[in-house]
């Protein structure tokens, strides 16, 4: 049965005064190893950026609130990451 992906923005914001790293962060975000949810930057700044990703459908892609707290929970807290994430489900 063919797998569906569900598309969605996400907005990255510098965390604190964390500013030198914003760029090696979203390096890290966007890095190829991560075939589960790949994503792209679609517009930068030294503060802000807007990428664009698909994740399968599954339990998290119900709701923005829980596609956020699990991508949230597999992209911070495994690395040194110094973002706030704020993810829309396009639909």
């Amino acid at each position: 049965m063919p797998t569906t992906f569900i598309p969605f923005t996400m907005c990255a914001t510098v965390r604190g005064n964390h500013m030198r790293s914003f760029h090696t962060d979203l390096e890290r975000l966007t890095s190829s190893h991560r075939g589960w949810a790949p994503l792209d930057v679609v517009k930068s700044t030294n503060t802000k950026a807007l990428l664009r990703g698909a994740i399968p459908q599954s339990v998290h892609t119900t709701t923005d609130a829980s596609l956020s707290r699990y991508l949230q929970d597999r992209l911070i807290t495994d690395k040194d990451i110094h973002l706030d994430l704020v993810v829309s489900i396009q639909r």
